[in-house]
Parts: structure tokens; C-alpha cells; sequence
């Protein structure tokens, strides 16, 4: 007998074999479709690698919705908080230059009162003058310096007056 080889004899088993070893190679790999040819394509999907990539990917593609959903929450989160910010912050410069009105306000009345003060106070010194030069005169007559004397008390009344409703008694 001559010995013949062993893929002579059996052409039809070894072939299917050898692909069978070779295909079942993929099971123990990352199968990428892309990656390989057709019959590691065929590894794959008999040996279920390419389904459990599938849902692998699947799965990363999920985290990855749910974290970019998370985000976009916070962006609009802050986003409104920048605009209630805004708001707020327009509202208090509002606030701030109507109170920087009514402090310019104050200072300019309170200015006008200094002078008004200072007014009032000349016109007193310049009243009690007149009335100290009054008690001096001896020269003129006596009815003539009582009537002056008179109108110079009531200028000097009404004065005080001012006054007194300047400091707000």
C-alpha cells in the first residue's frame, strides 16, 4: 500500500476543518468589521464577538448621550443663572444711580443751605452793626434813632427766623 496524504484522502473533511479552526480563531479577539476579511467577518458573527462589540458600542454611545445630556443640563443651568445674574445686576446699577441722584441731590441742597446760612449770617452782622452804631449816635434825634432801632429789630426777627427754619426748628 502506498501511503497517500492525509488531505489526499479526505479533501472533503479537512478543508471544512481547517476553516472551522482557523474561523474560530475570532472568538478570542476584538472583532472589528472593519478589520480582517470575510472570513473573519464569518468567525465573528458565528462566534457571537460581533454582537457583544455591537453592544458594547452601543452601550459606550449611551454613557457617552447621557453624560452630553447632562451637560447640555448644566449649560442651561448656568446659562440662566448668568441671565438671572444679569438681571439682578442691571436691577442694583439702577438702584445705585438712582440713590447717586438723590445723594447729588442732597449735597446741592445742603450746598445751597451753607449759603443761605452764610447769607443770613453777613445780613445778621450787618443788622447788630447797624443797631451798635444806633446806640452810638448821639447826634441825631431821638424819634428818628427809636424808628430806626425798630426796623432794625424786626429785620433782625425775621432773620432769626430764616435761620431757624434753616436749620428746620
Amino acid at each position: 500500500m502506498s501511503a497517500k496524504p492525509f488531505s489526499d484522502s479526505r479533501p472533503g473533511i479537512v478543508l471544512p476543518a481547517a476553516l472551522a479552526v482557523w474561523v474560530s480563531g475570532c472568538a478570542t479577539t476584538d472583532c472589528d468589521p472593519g478589520q480582517g476579511g470575510f472570513f473573519r467577518g464569518l468567525g465573528c458573527s458565528a462566534s457571537g464577538s460581533y454582537g457583544q462589540r455591537q453592544q458594547q458600542m452601543q452601550a459606550s454611545l449611551d454613557r457617552e448621550q447621557q453624560t452630553q445630556a447632562g451637560l447640555q443640563s448644566r449649560y442651561a443651568q448656568a446659562n440662566q443663572a448668568a441671565i438671572e445674574s444679569g438681571i439682578q445686576r442691571q436691577a442694583a446699577e439702577e438702584e445705585y444711580a438712582g440713590l447717586q441722584r438723590d445723594i447729588d441731590a442732597l449735597n446741592a441742597k445742603a450746598a445751597r443751605s451753607r449759603t443761605k446760612k452764610k447769607d443770613l449770617s453777613r445780613e445778621i452782622r450787618s443788622v447788630q452793626n447797624q443797631l451798635d452804631l444806633l446806640k452810638a449816635d448821639t447826634m441825631s434825634p431821638r424819634a428818628e434813632l427809636d424808628k430806626r432801632r425798630a426796623e432794625l429789630d424786626r429785620r433782625l426777627k425775621e432773620l432769626e427766623r430764616e435761620v431757624d427754619l434753616a436749620r428746620g426748628k
